[in-house]
């Protein structure tokens, strides 16, 4: 039987961690085992890789940043124990809860396989959920705002957080299905536009669940793209993304 030593242990722990800092949903699942166990104490655990994501992510990508800020831990052979505050800024203004952490490591794959949160619930109802509460309600101009913003900044991560975990990104030629997939897509971008900027025409909300906009990429030698997107969202999160071009793709 394999075993960790308090190092190892500590490593993984602190990788899972940190790629939850940076909201990367395929980093977090680095780090998970496929039949991790996650319970927010007192509630239900959640059982599997893919339905931890969703717990996760349910907090992750509706926030801009994610800090976790370590208070004090111990390690003992694949165990740890994480002391917290977990520090989340959304619409605009941070947010933080105290935790406290137990995570068991599966040595031979060098995964976390079970954590255990204990979360001041107090904290978190009175913090955290009113602010989610308002995200997952807003209109789809809204989300795709702040979806556009994010890729005006060329930032990947930010461009798929608006995205739901089974999303579809439909192009021209080519689907993207899931969360990992159309992350991926848009980790292409900044390469791809170069010096090119991305100009937005308004936002047309379709009701409040979908919503359009035109756009164009102007590029410094002259050459430029164009096309629509159509948005559709549910729960505050982008479900569908549909890109008619109007000539060849960028």
């Amino acid at each position: 039987m394999t075993h960790h030593t308090p190092s190892r242990t500590r490593e993984t722990i602190e990788q899972l961690l940190s790629a939850i800092e940076s909201r990367d949903l395929r980093a977090v699942e680095r780090y998970l085992h496929p039949d991790v166990v996650w319970q927010n104490v007192p509630h239900p655990p959640a059982l599997g890789r893919q339905a931890v994501t969703e717990l996760l992510a349910n907090v992750l990508c509706w926030s801009d940043q994610v800090r976790w800020d370590i208070l004090s831990s111990a390690v003992s052979g694949e165990t740890g124990w994480y002391e917290r505050v977990d520090r989340f800024w959304m619409a605009g203004e941070e947010h933080a809860v105290h935790c406290n952490g137990v995570f068991e490591v599966d040595a031979g794959t060098q995964m976390v396989r079970s954590v255990r949160d204990y979360v001041d619930l107090g904290e978190w109802r009175s913090r955290i959920e009113p602010v989610m509460t308002q995200l997952a309600s807003r209109p789809a101009s809204e989300v795709v705002a702040r979806h556009l913003d994010a890729v005006r900044r060329c930032d990947p991560v930010a461009m798929a957080a608006d995205y739901g975990l089974h999303a579809v990104l439909q192009r021209p030629g080519r689907a993207y299905a899931g969360w990992a997939a159309i992350a991926d897509y848009f980790d292409t971008v900044p390469t791809r536009l170069g010096d090119a900027e991305v100009l937005f025409g308004p936002i047309e909300p379709l009701g409040k669940d979908q919503a359009r906009v035109a756009w164009r990429i102007a590029a410094p030698g002259g050459a430029s793209h164009s096309g629509i997107d159509t948005f559709s969202v549910l729960a505050g999160r982008i479900t569908h993304q549909l890109t008619e071009l109007d000539g060849e793709d960028f």
